[in-house]
Formats: C-alpha cells, sequence, structure tokens
C-alpha cells in the first residue's frame, strides 16, 4: 500500500481506508494538543476584543460582551474540551464552529452598530478566517468548509444592512473574501507535502524493520544447521557453556550426551548421499521430539554425530533419556526409494556435570569417550562416562533382543 501510494502521488482522499487510518492514529495525539493549544490561544484573543469594543462606545461593548461571552467563548470552550477528550469527528466540527462564531461577531460589531472603526472590525473578520486557514490542523476540505462558512455568515450580516452602509462596506468584504479563497492554496500545498512526509518515513520504517527481521532471519540461520535444521554447533556451544555455569552455581547436575549414528559411513555408500541425508533428518527430528521436554537442547555436532544437554538431569533420568532416545531411533527404519525401508541405530556416550569436571569442554570430551566405548562394545548402546559411575549403577545399556 505504502510502496503504491508514493509511486502514484495519490492524494489522501484516494489513500486505502487501512493507510488513512494508520495516517490518523499517527496523528492523534499532536493534532490533539495542536488544537486544543490553538483554541486556548483564539480565546484568550477574543478576551482581549472586550476593550476595543469598550473603546469604540457603549452599545458596541455591551453587544460585543453579550455575543463574544454568550457566543464565541462557549464555542471555543467546547472546542478545547473535544480536542482533548472528543473523538475525531467532535474535533473536526468544534474546531470550525468558534471560527466562524468569531468571524461572524467581529463583522456584526463593525457592520452593523455604526462603529467609527468598521473597515477594521470587518477586515479583523477576514483576519481570523485566514489566521485559522494557516493554523488550524484540518484537513484541506474541512477548511474550504470553515472559509466557506465564515464567509456566509459575514455575507449574511452585510445583506442584512440598509442600502447605504452596504454599498460602502461591498468593497472591502469583497475583497478580503477574495483574499480568503485565495489563501486555501496554503493548506491544500501544506497537507500535500506532510501526506507526502508521512508515506516516506512510513516507507522508511517499514524498510528498516524488514531490514530487521532480515537480519534477525539471518542470524537465526546462522545458528541453525541447513540439513537437519538442528541448532548447529557453534550455537550449542554457547547454550552449553551457560547452562554448564548455570549448574555449578546452582549446585546441580546438567547431562550431555554424544550420540553417533552407527556406521554411516557405510549406508552412505551403499544406499548413497540422499539416502545419508534422509537418514540423519529422521534422527535428528526423532532426537528432537524425545528431547522436548524444558531445559533439553539438541543440535547437530557434525557429520553423523549429534550432542545433548539436559539441565536438572539425574544420573538415573540421564540414562533413561538416553536409552529411550536410541530404542526410538532403532524402532523407526529409513524409507528409501527403491528397497524399501532400512534400520538404523545409534550409540550414545552420556557423562554428568558433578563428576567435578573442570570446564564444559572437559564433560564432552567424557561424554565422547563415552561414546567411543559404546561404539567399541558393539554399537546401539548408551554408555555411561566411567568417571560418573556408581558402585551398583550399570555402565551401559543395550536393545535386548
Amino acid at each position: 500500500m505504502v510502496e503504491r501510494a508514493v509511486e502514484l502521488r495519490l492524494p489522501f482522499r484516494k489513500w486505502p481506508v487501512a493507510l488513512r487510518e494508520l495516517w490518523r492514529a499517527d496523528h492523534e495525539s499532536r493534532r490533539r494538543r495542536e488544537l486544543a493549544f490553538i483554541n486556548v490561544i483564539a480565546l484568550v484573543s477574543c478576551l482581549f476584543c472586550l476593550p476595543l469594543d469598550y473603546s469604540n462606545g457603549q452599545e458596541t461593548f455591551q453587544e460585543g460582551l453579550v455575543l463574544r461571552l454568550g457566543l464565541v467563548v462557549p464555542a471555543y470552550c467546547l472546542a478545547i474540551y473535544t480536542a482533548l477528550r472528543g473523538g475525531w469527528v467532535l474535533q473536526r466540527w468544534t474546531s470550525i464552529l468558534p471560527v466562524v462564531c468569531f468571524a461572524g461577531v467581529a463583522g456584526y460589531l463593525g457592520m452593523h452598530n455604526g462603529a467609527a472603526p468598521q473597515n477594521e472590525y470587518v477586515m479583523g473578520s477576514a483576519l481570523i478566517v485566514v489566521l485559522a486557514i494557516v493554523v488550524v490542523p484540518l484537513r484541506p476540505e474541512f477548511i474550504i468548509v470553515m472559509v466557506c462558512l465564515s464567509l456566509a455568515v459575514l455575507w449574511a450580516v452585510w445583506a442584512a444592512l440598509p442600502p447605504a452602509p452596504a454599498r460602502q462596506a461591498f468593497a472591502l468584504l469583497a475583497y478580503l473574501s477574495a483574499i480568503s479563497l485565495v489563501a486555501l492554496a496554503l493548506p491544500f500545498r501544506t497537507a500535500t507535502l506532510k501526506d507526502r512526509n508521512f508515506l516516506y518515513a512510513l516507507r522508511s520504517q517499514l524498510a528498516s524493520e524488514r531490514l530487521i527481521a532480515v537480519n534477525e532471519q539471518l542470524r537465526e540461520l546462522s545458528h541453525r544447521d541447513d540439513l537437519t535444521g538442528l541448532p548447529n554447533r557453534r550455537y550449542f556451544e554457547r547454550i552449553f557453556h551457560t547452562a554448564f555455569r548455570a549448574a555449578k552455581t546452582r549446585g546441580d547436575d546438567v547431562a550431555v550426551m554424544m550420540i553417533d549414528v552407527d556406521h554411516f559411513k557405510q549406508f552412505n555408500d551403499t544406499h548413497g548421499h540422499a539416502a545419508g541425508d534422509r537418514a540423519l533428518k529422521q534422527v535428528a527430528k526423532e532426537l528432537e521430539k524425545q528431547f522436548a521436554q524444558a531445559g533439553s537442547t539438541v543440535a547437530r555436532y557434525g557429520g553423523e554425530e549429534f550432542v545433548v544437554v539436559v539441565e536438572h538431569s539425574s544420573h538415573d533420568e540421564a540414562l533413561r533419556l538416553a536409552d529411550r532416545a536410541r530404542d526410538a531411533v532403532a524402532r523407526r527404519p529409513v524409507t528409501l526409494d527403491l528397497v524399501g525401508r532400512v534400520s538404523i541405530t545409534v550409540s550414545i556416550g552420556v557423562a554428568l556435570q558433578r563428576s567435578g569436571a573442570a570446564s564444559p569442554e572437559a564433560l564432552i570430551e567424557r561424554a565422547d569417550e563415552a561414546l567411543y566405548e559404546a561404539k567399541r562394545a558393539g554399537r546401539n548402546i548408551v554408555r555411561l562416562a566411567r568417571e560418573e559411575d556408581r558402585p551398583g549403577a550399570p555402565d551401559a545399556l543395550k536393545k535386548s533382543a
């Protein structure tokens, strides 16, 4: 929407509804402040006109007091309240009304009370209209309504004059009306520039958000293994270092499991690399399913090796989880295109942090040593690192025949 509006230079009235609503939401708080401030200034200006009325005679002052305090001041008070509390529709009309009242009262006092500075009153009413054109933050179409209503009121006041004063005021009122209408070019130009700047700013913001999202996606991709979708080794090491330090601080256990697909080179040579990739993806999916609980992270360590870290894990729980994962992989053969299904197995080495490993790297080395012991012992086995053995506890679990 934004790109199309920018490229086609669409006017505000042709923007999609969603884009116009976004514009209103973006301008709402600023518009409220501006309307309230402008109406307060106009209200004070109206009150300052009372001494001018007084200087032009008692009759002008009395009528001015009634009209300004009874009509103009309430209109501005309503406009101020609506600017702060009301909706957008009320804001528009209550901002138009006091300008019409202010200009109409000034024109009436000048043309109907025989005040000496009649021209000044009429010019003052036109000045009010022109100032409103420039400062009131409304869309151009509502500025047009405001100007037309104000001029209509002034011409209605003029039409009620006797013939002689009417002829005297006609030329000035016509001139000031023309100036007011010419001044309407200002809000159109200003609104066009503001709308264009809004679209450019919005496009820049969206581009920035897209760039942030792309960078976040790239960062996420840099943490993922392309084939399996699991976290890669770099990301795992960062997670594992954090888990290792946290376990040492808490004084509890963290288990590391090194997992290797048995006879994977032979599987690749026999069935092809495509089948090997399919096997790795299937193993990864199964491991992710088996270690889905909170505090567990599965990653591809490299080649056909996977690694798992399980926080808050006891000796028996680590062995149980590892053997369950081993059994789940063995029970799910890999489907091949030509020769049906082929079973695959994994060997797992387990090490626990409570052995007093000095560093995360040392703990991974112990889990790796346990993995090689499992492979030497016949594969498809879960082997516990020797340093972790407890008296009476089994050091290996093997699938029963």
